[in-house]
């Protein structure tokens, strides 16, 4: 059965619908994550659809350019990345209504697993 979750940012300017059923969670350790507190939740691309303008994203692009942090430029949530092929990872920390304390959380070691970004 398919699920259809809201997800917002803080300020409201970004909304995104998800259809798809709410499962795995992953918390990350690597160097962008620990800082932000991204919850990812991987779901197929076309289970996303944007309520919200495009324009209105802002994108950070640091390993590759077909993958970036998408966040809201007002109020700075990260919303969802890009760069995994067929999926995204969407910020599960936005979820409307549902508090992610009640949802069960892996941990993965992005901060030893993950290979390092590009050097300059």
């Amino acid at each position: 059965m398919t699920e259809v979750h809201k997800l917002s940012c803080h300020c409201g300017d970004i909304e995104l619908e998800v259809s798809y059923a709410l499962g795995r969670l992953l918390e990350c350790n690597c160097s962008s994550c620990a800082r932000s507190g991204f919850l990812h939740w991987k779901v197929p691309v076309e289970a996303v659809r944007l309520l919200t303008q495009k324009r209105r994203l802002s994108v950070y692009l640091w390993r590759d350019v077909d993958g970036g942090h998408h966040f809201c430029p007002t109020c700075g949530t990260a919303v969802f990345r890009t760069g995994y092929r067929d999926r995204i990872s969407v910020n599960a920390r936005c979820l409307v209504g549902v508090d992610v304390f009640t949802l069960a959380v892996e941990r993965w070691d992005g901060r030893s697993e993950m290979p390092p970004g590009p050097t300059l």
